[in-house]
């Protein structure tokens, strides 16, 4: 019960990733920054503010979701295990 006594004492975070430096992630992760940063020079005051309130409300989009995604495959991959210690005997072929 290991895994369960360290979720509980915070010491597992499963929103926070690591990624490697050069993975297909990091690099799509470097393009939005890249591209994000030359929008940005762009913009007016007014515009850079808008789109500031766009990206806070699509982040809180993407922890909702992360979130919900998150559950949904624990859920499933409880009830893979629930299946497979559960399950009679298998059948010969």
């Amino acid at each position: 019960m290991q895994v369960l006594e360290d979720l509980y004492m915070g010491d597992i975070h499963p929103s926070e990733r690591s990624f490697k430096k050069g993975s297909q992630y990091a690099k799509a992760l470097n393009e939005v920054v890249k591209t994000g940063d030359a929008l940005l020079c762009t913009l007016t005051e007014k515009q850079k503010e808008q789109f500031e309130a766009y990206m806070t409300a699509q982040r809180e989009v993407n922890v909702l979701s992360d979130c919900e995604t998150f559950c949904y495959a624990f859920k499933l991959g409880a009830k893979i295990m629930m299946d497979v210690l559960t399950e009679p005997t298998m059948k010969e072929i």
